[in-house]
Order: structure tokens, then C-alpha cells, then sequence
């Protein structure tokens, strides 16, 4: 039985051989492989997003690493949507008591897209060609000791305890074959064959570069569950005007965008598109937050950080910034959909009592100007670092330096592309700071947010401005448990800490929207991965009812 499946894989590949050279007579070869849109229209998805792909190479395009994990490369376990873990090239995996050994037992039925099964051997290489490469993934030879194989079971020896390593190792990885990686020296520079295929439940079929269009088609050997629909299509658009208009004349099904529902100034004008529903689901990301230098004066003084929390009007933000579509905001920073969220009063709104705890600190507007000045005599005047690109900063800003000003602060705004942003953060050249963040980043380092404020960590857009040992030492404690008691009271230590301490200020929480059309049904809301478009969607959706029937009658 076993040479008669590899006889079948053989002929397939034969078979896709000679179409694909025939594809490159045809079109001349550009990225297209055999780019058939004749599929019935019940069985593809078109998704429409707003992103820029140059190259498919998931270590080298950061947005086709994102389609990589949605579509064609698994990783030893997933996260559902409420963030449990589930399973996926690993069947079963434990850790040691000490939090230094963790061990996963890999399904027996995983084959790559290209025959060949997924094997121990290529976890181990895919772990240490990333860390051999720097691929973002510098923390692994930080992080491991050593990998060693026992048959179908890889053992990973830590140096240090960390009870993260399901999530920032076993689900952030996305696994390599290493019959086809360990021939490519240069993964960034590199554009050898092969480099699409995965193990997921869906093949990589082509690049359409000036269309715009990337098409994947259902593995129906793959080891898990194999979803119904057949093909999957991503629509690129230039911008979100182009996408919401494709989304109403119904050209795409749905949208994706990581890390946030659609663009609130979109939605008035998607609810009135007949043939349009709408999902939500209470963010697991911060939407607009302000972060403090704590290494410049005045911010390293408590009562100043506490009297610009209570400058802020959270409610007009809430209706401004997010229309209405979100709720007051609590100082433990951390978003009420998180399991062992802990409930705080909401931040309020009184400038009153701002302006006389910045006065308390010393602050005095002596010539009657409204700024306020530092004890020596010069006025405070504060740069805000912004991102100039994100929808919406415009107005947040506006809000924010009305506030501000109203109790004596001036604000200076700095607005700056991605790039500069980041490498001002990692100088220190802000003394406050516009930032978001993503639900991945809300898990990364020792959850709950710690990712951004540990000043052990630098660069990609984290804050790193909490050096103060008792919050280390509560992120280490985090990383060296995996009792779910502990935990729990760890992060509700955590989330004390920065409602006392006020590293940074969560301006609103939010509800993402996801629209999408009706003619599908079963989708799952899944923030970790981005919305609508997930593996847990692909196992649940189909076809709707009455798209059935439509197609039935068509018959």
C-alpha cells in the first residue's frame, strides 16, 4: 500500500510537472503556476486585504509569512479562539516540573505538500536554521540548549524555566522542510523552488504580481482536518477605500487584516450593502494607548503620570476615535476579553484635580500664559512620538493635545514613518508615545503586555520602559510556572502593577467588526491569527443555505 501512495504522489507530480511547463510556454512563467479560476463559485473564498506582498518567501515578505501561517505551514500546536491550546503537528507535549524540558509527540500522517513525510528531523532544523539566521528568532539560541530527537518525539532542553514556550515557540513557528531549506544559504536573498510548500491544508497555487491575486488550493492530503472549500483567493488593494469598494460590489467575501477589525469610518457604509453581516468580538489588543518615558523628567515622577490619566477624556475618545463602538477603559492595561482579566474602576475624566496634582509636583503657570513651567522657570513642553501612517492618529492626536493643553501641557507632535518611529523608541527620543497593540503582542514575552514594557527587550515597535526590578522579577516568576493557579495570581499581580504604576495609559477598549458575506456560513472569530480568516475557519465554513439552494436551482 505504501509504494502504491508514493506511485500516486509520483504520477501527480508528473502530471503537475508538465502542466506547469506548459504554464511557462504559455504566460511565460512570471509567478504563476497554474492559475485555474474555473472553480464553481461555492468552492473558493475571496478575501480581499490591504497589504503589499513583493516576494513569496515566508522568511524574507513579512505579509506572506502571515499568509504562510493562515494557509500552507503548520506549527506544533495553535491557539483557539479563546486562547486555549490545541493541537496541530504535535499531537501531545509536556513539560518537566522545573519548566526547562518540554517534549511533543508529532502526528504519524504529515507529509509536505511535496510527498515527502514531516518528520522530528525537521523541526529540530527548522529551530536552528531560524536561530542560525537571525530570522527574528535570535531568542531561540538564547532560549535552548539543545533539541534531541527519540523517533516521532522532539525534546527541547531550555537553559532557563519558561512557561511560554507553547506560545512563543510552539505556535510562532511556522515548520521548514528541511529537504528543501537546508540547500538555501541565504533564506532573506533567496528564491529557489519549493520555498511555498508547507505541510498546512492548503497549497500554495500562484502569484498574480500585478493582478494583485494569490491563489491556494486545498491539500486533500493533509493530516488534519481537510476543509470544504477548494480554492482560496487573496484580493490585494492598494488601500482600504479600493477594498471596501470591491467589499459592497461583492468581489470579495470578506476582508483580512491582522490585529484589528474593519476601519471604523468604513462601517456606516458596509451596513447599508444588502447581502452584508457583521461579526464583533471584544478586542484582545489595546487600540490607542499613551506610554510615558520614564527616563525623562517629569515622568519619572508617579503623581505627573497619574494627573495625565486624569486629563484624558476617555468617553470622547471612545465616540470620536471608535464611533461609539467601545467602552471606558481600566488602568490594569490589559482588555476585559482576556481569561484572568482583573476588574479596576474605569479611568476618569477629571481635569480638575490634574491640574492641582501638577501643581502638587511643583508645576506652576507663573507669567498666565496656560503652560505650565518646571520649578527652575522653563515651560513644559512634551514631544509625542506618532505614527503618521495608522488611520485615525490624526484625530487621536487632536483629542489628546486638547486635553493636555486644557491642564497646562504642551505638547510638541513628532509624526514619523514606521522605521523612525521604531529606532526613536529604542533611543529614547520621545517623552510620550502613541503606540497600539496587537493581540500577538499582548502574549509575547510573559503575556499580558509584558512584551512591550520589560526594558530587557528592545526594538520592533516595544517601549522596554519598565527597568524597575519587582516588575522583573513578577515577568520572571510568570515565565518560570505553568500552574494555572500560580498564574492566575501572577496576573492579576501584573495587572496591579500597572494600575499603580501607570507605564502607560489605555485610552479605549474596543470591539472589532468583521463584515462578511452571507453566502458563507461558520465562520470563527480568531484574533490571534486575524479575524475571520483561520484555520478554525477553514474547518467550520461552507457554503450557506440559501447559496445552496441558489446553486441547486441553477442546476
Amino acid at each position: 500500500m505504501k509504494n502504491c501512495k508514493y506511485f500516486n504522489y509520483f504520477c501527480r507530480y508528473i502530471v503537475a510537472f508538465i502542466l506547469l511547463l506548459y504554464a511557462c510556454f504559455v504566460s511565460g512563467c512570471s509567478d504563476s503556476k497554474k492559475e485555474d479560476v474555473s472553480s464553481p463559485e461555492t468552492d473558493r473564498l475571496r478575501i480581499g486585504a490591504f497589504m503589499k506582498i513583493k516576494e513569496i518567501n515566508p522568511l524574507a515578505d513579512y505579509y506572506y509569512n502571515i499568509l504562510a501561517m493562515l494557509m500552507t505551514h503548520d506549527t506544533l500546536v495553535r491557539f483557539g479562539p479563546d486562547l486555549d491550546v490545541v493541537p496541530q503537528l504535535a499531537e501531545t507535549w509536556s513539560c518537566s516540573k522545573d519548566g526547562k524540558i518540554w517534549k511533543f509527540r508529532l502526528v504519524s500522517d504529515a507529509r509536505w505538500h511535496d510527498g515527502y513525510p514531516v518528520t522530528a528531523e525537521d523541526v529540530k532544523f527548522t529551530f536552528n536554521y531560524l536561530a542560525g539566521h537571525n530570522i527574528t528568532s535570535g531568542w531561540a539560541a538564547d532560549l535552548i540548549e539543545d533539541i534531541r530527537i527519540n523517533g516521532s518525539e522532539i525534546i527541547f532542553r531550555l537553559k532557563k524555566p519558561y512557561s511560554r514556550f507553547l506560545i512563543n515557540a510552539g505556535f510562532i513557528v511556522r515548520i521548514l522542510p528541511k529537504h528543501i531549506w537546508e540547500k538555501i544559504n541565504d533564506p532573506q536573498k533567496a528564491a529557489a523552488d519549493g520555498m511555498t510548500i508547507g505541510c498546512g491544508p492548503y497549497i500554495f497555487n500562484s502569484f498574480n504580481r500585478e493582478a494583485g491575486r494569490i491563489f491556494f488550493d486545498v491539500n486533500n492530503d493533509y493530516h488534519g482536518v481537510i476543509p470544504k472549500i477548494g480554492r482560496i483567493e487573496f484580493h490585494l488593494y492598494q488601500n482600504m477605500d479600493i477594498l471596501t469598494m470591491a467589499l459592497i460590489k461583492n468581489k470579495v467575501d470578506f476582508f483580512y487584516k491582522y490585529a484589528s477589525g474593519y476601519p471604523l469610518q468604513y462601517i456606516k457604509q458596509l451596513e447599508k450593502t444588502n447581502g452584508l453581516k457583521m461579526l464583533e468580538a471584544d478586542a484582545l489588543g489595546v487600540p490607542a494607548a499613551l506610554g510615558f518615558n520614564l527616563k525623562h523628567t517629569p515622568f519619572d515622577m508617579i503623581d505627573v503620570r497619574k494627573a495625565i490619566s486624569l486629563a484624558i477624556n476617555y468617553e470622547r475618545i471612545t465616540q470620536c476615535f471608535l464611533r461609539g463602538n467601545g467602552y471606558l477603559p481600566g488602568p490594569g492595561f490589559v482588555p476585559p476579553a482576556f481569561p484572568f482579566h482583573k476588574n479596576f474602576s474605569d479611568l476618569t475624566y477629571t481635569p480638575g484635580k490634574s491640574r492641582k496634582l501638577l501643581e502638587s509636583c511643583g508645576f506652576k503657570d507663573r507669567d498666565g500664559d496656560g503652560i505650565l513651567e518646571f520649578t527652575g522657570g522653563n515651560k513644559i513642553s512634551l514631544d509625542l512620538l506618532v505614527r503618521g501612517n495608522l488611520p485615525g492618529n490624526n484625530q487621536l492626536v487632536k483629542l489628546l493635545t486638547h486635553d493636555l493643553e486644557a491642564v497646562g501641557l504642551h505638547i510638541a507632535v513628532q509624526y514619523v514613518d514606521l522605521s523612525t518611529w521604531i529606532n526613536f523608541l529604542d533611543q529614547d527620543k520621545y517623552d510620550l508615545v502613541l503606540f497600539r497593540t496587537t493581540p500577538w503582542g499582548m502574549m509575547m514575552h510573559a503575556g499580558y503586555s509584558s512584551g512591550y514594557f520589560d526594558s530587557r527587550r528592545k526594538g520592533g515597535g516595544v517601549i522596554g520602559n519598565i527597568s524597575d526590578p519587582d516588575f522583573l522579577f513578577l515577568c520572571d516568576q510568570i515565565l518560570s510556572t505553568t500552574d494555572t493557579l500560580i498564574l492566575e495570581q501572577l496576573y492579576h499581580d501584573l495587572q496591579s502593577y500597572y494600575a499603580r504604576h501607570l507605564p502607560a495609559i489605555p485610552l479605549c477598549w474596543s470591539k472589532n467588526i468583521y463584515p462578511f458575506h452571507e453566502n458563507r456560513q461558520g465562520f470563527k472569530i480568531n484574533q490571534l491569527e486575524g479575524g475571520l480568516a483561520n484555520r478554525f475557519s477553514w474547518n467550520s465554513l461552507e457554503p450557506s443555505l440559501s447559496s445552496k439552494s441558489k446553486d441547486s436551482k441553477t442546476e
